[in-house]
């Protein structure tokens, strides 16, 4: 039987038919966003993952979308962040979900926020909590572990507000799966291995079966989807052909410094594909398709998800990992993945935004409630 999935796309100012150059970007504004954003909403899109730093402008360019917005727990307020959720739910219609976002050390700082990695999960179970009550309309006064508050004498914001503020996000670790067990309402994952994505979610699904909850899970992914899979197999090499590798890795060594790796230089892998991704920046070019397929129609490349993620999957992270191929050959990888891992959800992203999301809605979603077996 076919399992059931929703759709999200992607929306942030980076857009353009290769956004991780400055030369091939579209020149950001709050009218193309919103452009953006009502061809998604044509499309019939359940939402966005929006990155932008103005979602509520764009909810008037919207009927149906829901706005999946990260936020770092803690950095706002527990009552700013309930009040803005109602405000945002008051003109959306009720669409708002958050994406709730751990982050790492260096982004926090800049915040003021310098937990550790498993302390943050136990701050994030505290705020959301609160965040969640507040925006019910409790008024009691808060005083916990990491957030204190007095009792909230104001008047309710007006207009829909739903049963529970969605909250969808990631976590891994031991830490962050007992966090998903207990805040999340979908677990997310980047597109990794087959094999490694279906354990990570096992293991978030019994995290919550143990806490007496059931937990959808939901794929990020970027996608490049033309009439053969020659042709998007061109594109994905056009792309990269227009790519800087001496700015790639400098990226590469930023990054992978922030998130504690070690430099460029220093970082190895056991995959030899993947030490061949490393060794090719090193040398100061680009990886080619031979180092970056790691599946039949699945492979490694750039992505604007965050500036903060090393180009390519250098470091197990999958944040730039594709889907790519014809429109039957990206359907039936969806729908073989769907089963395989568990996956509900999938939210993607390819570029140009709006040209790719119209490939994706009119060429690959009519497909996947068809059979897909190879004529």
């Amino acid at each position: 039987m076919t399992r059931e999935k929703t759709f999200l796309w992607y929306l942030n100012h980076a857009d353009g038919t290769v956004p991780w150059q400055p030369e091939y970007r579209v020149p950001p504004s709050l009218d193309h966003l919103r452009g953006v954003a009502a061809e998604i909403d044509r499309l019939g899109y359940y939402g966005v993952l929006c990155t932008a730093r103005e979602p509520i402008a764009l909810v008037s360019a919207t009927r149906a979308l829901r706005f999946l917005i990260p936020e770092y727990p803690g950095v706002k307020p527990p009552a700013l962040m309930a009040e803005q959720a109602q405000v945002f739910d008051h003109y959306s219609d009720g669409r708002l979900i958050i994406n709730q976002v751990n982050g790492a050390d260096p982004v926090l700082a800049r915040y003021g926020r310098f937990e550790g990695k498993d302390e943050r999960y136990r701050v994030s179970a505290e705020y959301w909590a609160t965040v969640r009550a507040m925006y019910g309309d409790d008024t009691a006064a808060v005083d916990g572990d990491y957030f204190r508050a007095g009792p909230q004498y104001k008047p309710a914001i007006a207009g829909p507000r739903q049963h529970r503020l969605p909250i969808w996000g990631t976590g891994a670790s031991p830490a962050g799966l007992a966090h998903a067990a207990e805040v999340l309402d979908v677990y997310l994952s980047f597109l990794a291995q087959p094999d490694a994505l279906a354990k990570t979610f096992d293991a978030a699904r019994a995290a919550a079966a143990a806490a007496g909850r059931d937990l959808p899970c939901g794929v990020l992914a970027s996608v490049i989807v033309r009439d053969t899979d020659d042709e998007a197999w061109a594109h994905f090499e056009w792309q990269l052909a227009r790519t800087d590798p001496v700015e790639m890795a400098r990226l590469a060594d930023r990054n992978l410094r922030s998130f504690g790796f070690g430099g460029l230089d220093e970082i190895t892998s056991d995959d030899p594909q993947v030490q061949a991704r490393i060794d090719a920046l090193r040398a100061g070019r680009l990886p080619g398709r031979a180092e970056l397929e790691f599946a039949p129609g699945l492979a490694s490349g750039l992505t604007t998800w965050t500036s903060g993620e090393p180009p390519f999957d250098i470091a197990g992270k999958g944040s730039g990992n594709y889907l790519i191929g014809s429109p039957r050959t990206v359907a039936a990888t969806i729908e073989r993945l769907s089963e395989q891992v568990g996956a509900d959800h999938w939210i993607l992203s390819g570029w140009p935004l709006a040209a790719e999301a119209r490939r994706f809605a009119e060429q690959v979603i009519p497909l996947l409630s068809r059979e897909l077996a190879p004529r």
